[in-house]
């Protein structure tokens, strides 16, 4: 449903050029999760802005369900690190939930059970009339990721959602993300620089290289569906696959 080809994205200064992603192809079936890793300062993010329409690229394309991206689509959603910047504090969390879905025409009682159902997925419906900055980091991400999914796309964008939480949170987080893909079956792309992460949540891990950025590998993550922090963590083929990744990444170290 997704198609990434031969991007490459260069930004033009008054005196200097910066190639921030080389060559970049890459693919996501229906209903897939994949994760895209990769060192500090390797294009991920500007990756996630050109797949979302929010910047054009140099050079290639990205094409979804079969149209070219040139502009934010209207069947993607996406999730950003800084939550407390993608909430208005004025607005109750339920309004804040409920704002995009007002651009899409739909009518109140069909809103209504949007915004409900959604609050109810994320653990938060007892907070629908709070206002955001009466929340933790924790539960802002939550409906930041509520009001993704209450949108109901068929893409959904994540560009490091659990960078800024702390530990125990970024697992409830992860579990919460992941087994909202299981029963959404929502095809999702998940950035982040956390390897254990990746593995852990992803169908796929996809490693790009550092800076000027390329896919250095396509690993297939053939963990069991059912996951766990406990178990899946500590099972053999996950520190197996966490190395491989780690290779990728830090390929010197490795040696």
């Amino acid at each position: 449903m997704l198609d990434i080809i031969r991007l490459k994205k260069i930004y033009e200064g008054r005196e200097r050029s910066v190639e921030a992603i080389r060559d970049i192809s890459l693919s996501l079936t229906d209903g897939e999760f994949a994760c895209l890793v990769g060192p500090s300062g390797c294009g991920k993010t500007t990756l996630v802005k050109i797949v979302s329409g929010l910047l054009s690229p140099t050079e290639g394309e990205v094409v979804l369900h079969g149209d070219r991206v040139t502009s934010p689509p209207p069947d993607m959603a996406v999730v950003f690190q800084e939550y407390g910047r993608s909430l208005f504090p004025w607005m109750s969390v339920s309004d804040n939930v409920a704002l995009p879905l007002k651009q899409k025409g739909l009518s109140k009682a069909r809103i209504a059970d949007l915004v409900e159902n959604s609050l109810d997925s994320v653990g938060l419906s007892d907070a629908r009339s709070a206002f955001p900055w009466q929340l933790s980091g924790g539960m802002q991400q939550r409906v930041a990721i509520a009001r993704a999914i209450a949108y109901e796309p068929r893409l959904l964008l994540m560009d490091e959602p659990f960078a800024a939480v702390d530990a125990h949170t970024r697992e409830d987080l992860e579990d919460l993300v992941y087994g909202l893909w299981r029963n959404l079956g929502i095809t999702t792309l998940f950035v982040t620089h956390d390897i254990d992460e990746a593995v852990y949540l992803g169908q796929r891990v996809i490693v790009l290289s550092s800076s000027p950025t390329y896919v250095r590998r396509d690993i297939v993550i053939d963990l069991p569906t059912e996951r766990s922090q406990l178990h899946t963590r500590s099972s053999p083929r996950f520190a197996e696959l966490r190395s491989a990744v780690y290779a990728e990444i830090h390929p010197v170290a490795a040696e």
